[in-house]
């Protein structure tokens, strides 16, 4: 018995820890910035998917000649592709996963002096460990995007295909315009 109870006080504390350590790591993030550095590029990128949308939707429009209604459903099948490609995912997350590659590389006491002095040798390693923690989360999250982008992709281009059938409106031909 008195074994398991040091067993479970041990295994507190090295919670205690571990949850210590990565609210310093947490702290460390918000001085240097780094949620809102994320943040900016998730609002960069959802910008760059509307534009992208956009530009695809006015060319597809562009080679049709549909009627409002069609107009619209091609609007609604790009707004679906749009909501399935932009996912929800805001900057916390992304830091909360960054913290798991991390924070374990730094004791609390690191974690403190680099909050303080971030000038020092033990500067350079954190520099270190970021590098190597946003390569890692960046893999985490490229398969997963492409994944969601592919699979979005594939049903937005089933989606304007059925409506453009549907709504029979090609443009007529330069050859057939002359006759």
């Amino acid at each position: 018995m008195k074994y398991f109870l040091a067993f479970i006080l041990a295994l507190a504390s090295m919670l205690a820890q571990a949850d210590q350590i990565e609210d310093k790591a947490r702290k460390l993030f918000q001085v240097q910035g780094i949620v809102s550095s994320y943040q900016s590029l998730i609002d960069q990128g959802r910008a760059q998917a509307r534009l992208e949308t956009k530009q695809m939707l006015d060319q597809i429009l562009g080679q049709l000649n549909p009627s409002k209604e069609f107009q619209d459903r091609f609007a609604q099948a790009a707004d679906k592709y749009l909501k399935t490609l932009l996912t929800d995912r805001t900057a916390q997350e992304i830091v909360d996963v960054l913290i798991k590659y991390y924070a374990p590389n730094f004791s609390a006491q690191e974690l403190d002096k680099l909050i303080e002095f971030y000038g020092s040798a033990l500067g350079k390693k954190e520099a270190a460990v970021s590098k190597s923690a946003s390569e890692k989360l960046m893999n985490h999250y490229k398969s997963e995007n492409e994944r969601i982008r592919i699979s979005a992709t594939n049903v937005f281009i089933k989606d304007v295909q059925l409506i453009a059938q549907q709504c029979n409106c090609a443009k007529p031909s330069k050859a057939s315009e002359k006759k």
